[in-house]
């Protein structure tokens, strides 16, 4: 079918929604996209493991939309390989990969295929959280320092100022560090402990501002929930995650650690200039989750089916909404991005419409990723490039999905 320039107007989850020519400028070219053929080029053609819904037709604009404009990204040569999966009215649509998990050895990048997703491990994080606050009789609203044994947060400018379990979910703790270091995956990951006291490649994690007095993000706060969940668990952080939420959610594609198989199967990162990044590592919780699309989309669905997948119960309703109420704003440099708030482990937003969306994204060195969720419509979807330029993909990628929602949402890595 040729390309379009008349709206077309289709029907998703029994509501008729009108599409608009969309014309999406990236910083390499101009690309104009609607509704067009899936004949694939045999450079760029997606692979096996894809999920493909029998519901899904022609008129799934948003599914045509976002092949083309992957597959015009890996034909140019702007990427090497990406991943993603669409959930409509609560249900996976369509899972799929496209171009190189690994250039060299042309190892194609599959929904299966093994990838990091950098800071959406901190939404993970959140459900583990939650769950361990609904078992153990751990208050949200209590200072750390109560659950945690080999490790004490202090500060002598806010020594009347509590840091709580809450504040480190939703990055109002006042914690500085923003970022986790990366080890090469030869080297093992330094001990937790070391790394919250600046034995490491970042510095010592201290209260920079009154704890509860707004938003700085704080990859060293989610170590701090890491710890708590080891100290009061007895166990990994991986390990919990993986019975906690990973296994109950299905995701048996998924893992907070860089196990034997992951790192035979994983994707290869490669930089904006297209080298090769070498194999690194890091600590769970702010970013060590390795997952695929076919798993992500077994995730999305959680939060459309309110903390429940088949008969897997994480977290109660009142604690899954507790999660998602908007804490504080999210701001950049010290500027608001535009009504983004953050919550327990999530950005939220409400379009103009009052549909309430969900997301996060996540960044580290040769990869970016994303994943995002309209609550009210029960729709979502993820993604994930490895290559330093993927966050340019990402952004057209939800402004495409994003269309239909009214959403004027910008994405930030």
């Amino acid at each position: 079918m040729d390309m379009l320039d008349r709206n077309l107007e289709f029907t998703m989850n029994g509501r008729t929604k009108k599409e608009q020519p969309l014309l999406v400028s990236g910083l390499g070219a101009l690309i104009v996209l609607g509704i067009c053929s899936c004949t694939q080029d045999d450079n760029v053609a997606s692979h096996d493991s894809r999920y493909m819904s029998p519901n899904l037709d022609y008129e799934h604009s948003i599914a045509i939309q976002f092949i083309s404009l992957v597959e015009n990204y890996i034909s140019q040569g702007l990427v090497e390989g990406v991943q993603f999966s669409i959930i409509e009215d609560g249900e996976l649509l369509l899972a799929q990969g496209f171009g190189l998990a690994d250039r060299e050895t042309n190892r194609p990048m599959t929904a299966d295929t093994p990838i990091n997703v950098a800071s959406l491990s901190k939404s993970f994080t959140a459900w583990g959280v939650l769950a361990l606050s609904e078992h153990n009789d751990i208050d949200l609203d209590s200072s750390i320092n109560n659950y945690l044994d080999s490790y004490q947060l202090t500060s002598e400018d806010y020594a009347d100022a509590d840091v709580t379990i809450g504040m480190l979910l939703s990055h109002t703790s006042g914690l500085s560090t923003p970022s986790v270091p990366v080890t090469p995956a030869t080297e093992p990951i330094p001990e937790l402990t070391n790394i919250l006291l600046g034995g490491s490649s970042v510095p010592r994690a201290e209260i920079e501002r009154r704890p509860g007095s707004g938003y700085a993000y704080s990859g060293a706060g989610y170590l701090l929930l890491q710890k708590i969940i080891e100290d009061q668990t007895g166990s990994t952080f991986a390990s919990y995650m993986t019975e906690t939420v990973l296994e109950p959610s299905g995701m048996s594609n998924s893992a907070f650690s860089l196990s034997p198989d992951i790192v035979r199967r994983t994707a290869i990162y490669y930089r904006h200039d297209g080298r090769r990044r070498e194999p690194y590592h890091l600590p769970g919780a702010a970013g060590a989750l390795y997952t695929t699309a076919n798993d992500m989309a077994r995730f999305i669905i959680l939060y459309t089916d309110k903390g429940r997948l088949s008969r897997s119960h994480i977290i109660p309703e009142n604690q899954f909404v507790t999660m998602l109420v908007p804490v504080t704003p999210v701001q950049i440099s010290g500027v608001n991005v535009g009504t983004t708030k953050y919550a327990l482990g999530h950005n939220t937003y409400e379009t103009p419409e009052g549909i309430k969306i969900v997301f996060h994204t996540g960044g580290n060195p040769g990869l970016r990723a994303l994943y995002i969720v309209a609550l009210d419509g029960n729709d979502g979807f993820f993604a994930v490039v490895n290559n330093d330029r993927g966050a340019e993909l990402l952004a057209e990628m939800m402004r495409i999905w994003g269309g239909h929602y009214s959403l004027t949402l910008q994405p930030y890595f």
